[in-house]
């Protein structure tokens, strides 16, 4: 089931890569819009099993975190099953931690350099442009931390980690996919079958389109 996952610095361009590496190769691409939308549909379906009468939204999100969780982290997996996609965030590389046939990227870049494309950005000054960049970098960070227990930004939590001060979306692109095909389990054809609740798969073909046999 091949699957990238990107998790970014705010200012590293790594939103802006995901998609393009997705362009690139061919393959599907879903983030946070992707994943939220799957689980207000499907999440409500799961509800019945555990609720009598089925809560509203805002009190899923706000009341429920663990329930919530549990539902994206099903998501994310069954996203990856379908085989050649890039996800964008939501924790993916931990959700996906240990699978064969997925590679977790990183992408970084100074905070010099992210200060100064987040101000050019969002037409901003420097002093604002960091105060953003670090509550992102927080809010990232605690999420992790708070629901998977892991560090981030941390390099031994990913296969391939790439700095982007210095290079191009495309020449960025261009070294995730050389990583890609180096990974052994991709040389050897190894995948983890993933199984997928038949409601999820029929949401996820709702939101993402069916995917073709090969």
């Amino acid at each position: 089931m091949a699957a990238i996952t990107i998790s970014r610095q705010a200012g590293s361009h790594g939103a802006r890569i995901a998609r393009g590496l997705a362009r690139e190769l061919g393959w599907e691409f879903a983030d946070k819009a992707t994943i939220n939308l799957v689980i207000r549909q499907y999440g409500l379906v799961r509800l019945n099993d555990l609720y009598d009468d089925v809560p509203k939204l805002r009190e899923l999100f706000d009341d429920n975190a663990a329930v919530t969780i549990e539902m994206m982290n099903e998501t994310i997996r069954a996203i990856a099953a379908r085989g050649d996609v890039v996800l964008l965030g939501r924790g993916a590389f931990e959700v996906l931690k240990g699978v064969s046939d997925v590679l977790n990227v990183f992408v970084e870049a100074p905070l010099e350099t992210r200060i100064e494309r987040i101000a050019k950005r969002d037409e901003v000054d420097a002093g604002t442009a960091e105060a953003t960049v670090r509550r992102d970098d927080k809010m990232r960070r605690r999420f992790t931390r708070l629901y998977y227990n892991a560090n981030w930004a941390r390099p031994e939590n990913y296969d391939f980690v790439i700095d982007t001060a210095e290079l191009t979306d495309d020449q960025a692109i261009e070294a995730i996919i050389a990583r890609l095909h180096a990974l052994p389990t991709r040389a050897e054809g190894a995948s983890t079958a993933v199984e997928v609740h038949p409601v999820l798969a029929e949401t996820i073909n709702g939101v993402m389109g069916v995917k073709p046999v090969a």
